[in-house]
């Protein structure tokens, strides 16, 4: 009788190794879904911020001088337009001075 007491004992602490390993693997493979919505959420909002305060220095040049400026580095020396150009590459098209150019941001790969 002590002999199939503890093998039950034995078994029951297997199963209940078994649902906390299985419950650590959900809860870890939901973290690294999460993660990685977040991080991808965070750079569509990166993209976009730097869009808009690419924007938002080109109509502040136009308002101070009359123009908007010639390309992004005008931007970056007079108007104190920074972004982390190892990531992205904005495209920055002008067609006249006074007609406001467009600009997109992409993500370097």
């Amino acid at each position: 009788m002590e002999q199939t007491e503890k093998q039950k004992i034995i078994k029951s602490r297997r199963w209940e190794l078994v649902r906390q390993l299985t419950v650590f693997l959900i809860v870890t493979v939901l973290m690294i879904f999460a993660v990685t919505y977040v991080n991808r959420v965070y750079d569509k909002q990166s993209l976009l911020m730097i869009k808009q305060n690419a924007m938002r220095a080109a109509v502040e040049c136009y308002s101070v001088e009359g123009l908007y400026p010639p390309d992004i580095d005008y931007l970056k020396e007079n108007y104190s337009f920074t972004y982390n150009e190892d990531k992205y590459f904005i495209f920055y098209e002008t067609f006249a001075s006074n007609v406001m150019p467009t600009i997109e941001v992409y993500e370097r790969k």
